[in-house]
């Protein structure tokens, strides 16, 4: 079991096992609400998440102006604004769960909006 939670642990995350890898989306939209030059994701079949909101903190934002032309539900706390996950619909089998919330980050296999990673994150080794 992989257990995470936001800044002022009143929203925790419990997923059966942290992922090999994640996902890292680069595009405008993810940076603003991670706050962050991307954001990364573990993408996880909804039925396997346990999302545990106590206080009733967790809030969303309707994403209306994406660049994917997609409206993005984007789940935050609205104690301490932490990033929780994102939702492509309330209906949809995955969620875009957000990597910070647990204390280690697995690498990332995938990028989204490539094209906008900063240029200095892509220093030769």
């Amino acid at each position: 079991m992989a257990e995470g939670h936001c800044n002022c642990a009143s929203i925790s995350v419990s997923i059966p096992e942290l992922p090999e890898r994640s996902a890292v989306c680069y595009c405008s939209n993810c940076r603003r609400a991670g706050s962050s030059v991307g954001s990364f994701l573990y993408i996880i079949d909804k039925a396997d998440v346990n999302i545990t909101d106590p206080k009733g903190n967790l809030k969303s934002y309707d994403d209306a102006d994406t660049k994917s032309g997609h409206h993005i539900i984007r789940q935050f706390c609205g104690n301490c604004g932490c990033p929780i996950a994102s939702l492509i619909s309330e209906d949809a089998p995955q969620i875009f769960l957000k990597a910070g919330l647990f204390d280690k980050i697995s690498p990332p296999s995938h990028k989204s909006f490539e094209h906008e990673e900063p240029s200095w994150l892509k220093i030769a080794k």
